[in-house]
């Protein structure tokens, strides 16, 4: 009798995250569609799925979840860990079945624009104190008399002048005050800036832009980061006023 061999293989693994809270969604009414056609993948909790030996070739995700905006990109495997590839889908809450906190929302055409995500300049996650530049560790205090809390990716480092910031992506949480760094600062650093979560929004082929937030308090003021071709712009917002990206 031959002895048959079955391998699996992860060939990605996707977290889906509400993009204004950086929460975990949990909604199982989950749609994946791979270049036009339906895709099962196996579902692990926590908003994790697992696409078991579906193969490695870059092509068109949609996603589509209840309760959220439709999100759509290029899967492209040149771009993710061999080992491990996984991405982190940050999903915008929709407007039309959202239940809970008023959503704002920046939306306009943008021609050449690649990018759009921010931070909101009122509402900082932590405080950074001084930074190890050989092993890329970052410590920080708590805000206030807030918990420190980092266990988002992505962050906002805002620098001197006060109108931008250096996007910092977080790898491990070395101690409670403490957190490594995926790539080293490459501003200049200073002591006691504020850091923030990062926000992120969608812009399609046309330049068409939407970026939504919670109305979860009396200030909604957002440092706005935008790519326009490879020029790297900052804007501040205030959501309630219908302004647009210049």
């Amino acid at each position: 009798m031959k002895a048959f061999v079955i391998r699996a293989r992860l060939d990605l693994l996707i977290r889906l995250v509400d993009t204004t809270t950086g929460a975990i969604v949990d909604e199982r009414n989950v749609l994946f569609m791979r270049d036009g056609e339906p895709l099962k993948p196996e579902f692990r909790g926590n908003g994790t799925y697992l696409f078991i030996n579906t193969g490695r070739e870059d092509f068109l995700m949609l996603i589509r979840v209840y309760g959220f905006e439709d999100y759509l990109c290029r899967v492209c495997y040149e771009d993710l860990d061999p080992a491990t590839p996984e991405m982190n889908v940050f999903l915008m809450p929709s407007e039309n079945v959202f239940r809970g906190e008023e959503l704002l929302s920046l939306s306009g055409t943008l021609p050449f624009l690649t990018k759009i995500e921010a931070v909101n300049l009122l509402r900082p996650v932590c405080i950074c104190n001084e930074y190890d530049v050989k092993k890329k560790i970052l410590s920080v205090f708590g805000y206030g008399s807030g918990r420190i809390e980092m266990s988002d990716l992505y962050y906002g480092l805002l620098k001197t002048d006060k109108e931008s910031y250096e996007k910092i992506e977080v790898t491990e949480t070395v101690t409670p005050q403490s957190v490594r760094l995926k790539d080293a600062l490459q501003g200049e650093f200073a002591s006691n800036s504020p850091i923030m979560r990062v926000v992120f929004g969608t812009v399609n082929e046309n330049g068409d832009y939407l970026l939504r937030v919670r109305n979860d308090g009396k200030d909604i003021k957002y440092l706005v980061r935008y790519e326009v071709k490879d020029e790297v712009r900052f804007q501040t917002v205030d959501f309630r006023n219908k302004e647009a990206l210049i």
